[in-house]
This record gives structure tokens, C-alpha cells and sequence, in this order.
């Protein structure tokens, strides 16, 4: 798939999520179903948190091109890997980067202005580098390894899956209430 369509199946799905999510209050969004799991706002949070936290990697391993390597075999292995970990729902720990600074209230309104101009700015990033560059190992993921722009706009769209799953049953709880 080319990156024109992973960016605009991400965007779709990003926007869908937050129009359906957009007639709960952000009391509703963060308010926790249960005390050892995350609430649909920390969810989303966990989910924005995780791009930005890519890009600003991306950025930082393509400005040193000449440090960058050529995707293995054995990294593609482990991508499906991580993609059969994600359609069977096994869970996982998050590395701590990625919710570690997660604030206890987080207003949704900010959230998705904030998503919006870093997914805005991924999207300016990726277009602006050399096909041969993105090709390369621009992500080194915690499972999978170095991983090219193509797996991580793949990785992107099955996080977010994962954790759209996540909310729409979260979501449901707040229904039922």
C-alpha cells in the first residue's frame, strides 16, 4: 500500500473514532471502568503519545541518513508476529515512554488539535524524505526492530485498531451507565 493511502486510512479512522466519541463529555471519556486499566481519554492519549513519540524518532534517525539501515528479514518476521499479537488481542505492556507522562485529566478537545497538527506534521515529514531513505530502517520498534516507513505506518494502523477495540468496549460501559 502506498503511504498516500496508509496516511489517509489513518486519518479516516482517526477522525471517525474521535466524531463518534464527540457526544461524551470528557468526565465520560476519562472516567476509569476499572482502576487498573486505562480510560477511553488515556487510551487515546496512549495512542497520540505513541506517534509523536515516533516522529520525533523518524526525525532524528533521517537527519543522520548515512546511520540508517536496511530493513532485515527477521525484523519483517517479527512485524507479522506483531501483527498476529494484534489480531489476537494478546495483551501487552506499553514501554513506559508511552504513558509514563500521561496527565489525569486530559481534555479531548486539546487532545485533537494536538494529534491533528503532529499527524499534519508526520504527513509533511514522510513526504518530504527521499523514497530511498524510507525504505530504509527509519523506526527501531520494540518487537520488530528497525522497521521502514510502510511498517510503521502499518504498526500505526494496527495500534490504533487494537485500542479502537479497546474503547468501543469501554465505550459500551458508558452506554450502560
Amino acid at each position: 500500500m502506498s503511504k498516500e493511502n496508509s496516511f489517509k486510512i489513518i486519518n479516516k479512522d482517526l477522525d471517525d473514532l474521535l466524531r463518534k466519541l464527540s457526544v461524551y463529555t470528557d468526565e465520560d471519556l476519562n472516567k476509569k471502568m476499572n482502576k487498573n486499566k486505562w480510560s477511553i481519554a488515556e487510551n487515546l492519549y496512549h495512542l497520540w503519545l505513541t506517534e509523536f513519540i515516533t516522529i520525533k524518532y523518524i526525525k532524528k534517525k533521517t537527519s543522520y541518513p548515512e546511520s540508517l539501515v536496511k530493513v532485515s528479514y527477521f525484523s519483517k518476521c517479527k512485524m507479522k508476529l506483531l501483527e498476529l499479537i494484534f489480531f489476537t488481542g494478546i495483551k501487552m505492556k506499553a514501554p513506559k515512554i508511552t504513558y509514563d507522562s500521561m496527565p489525569k485529566n486530559i481534555e479531548i478537545k486539546k487532545l485533537k488539535e494536538t494529534w491533528t497538527k503532529s499527524r499534519k506534521s508526520f504527513e509533511e515529514l514522510v513526504n518530504a524524505l527521499d523514497e530511498s531513505i524510507l525504505k530504509k530502517g527509519i523506526l527501531r520498534h520494540p518487537i520488530a526492530g528497525r522497521i521502514d516507513i510502510n511498517m510503521t505506518l502499518q504498526f500505526i494502523k494496527m495500534h490504533f485498531h487494537h485500542h479502537r477495540k479497546i474503547i468501543a468496549k469501554l465505550e459500551s460501559k458508558i452506554k450502560s451507565n
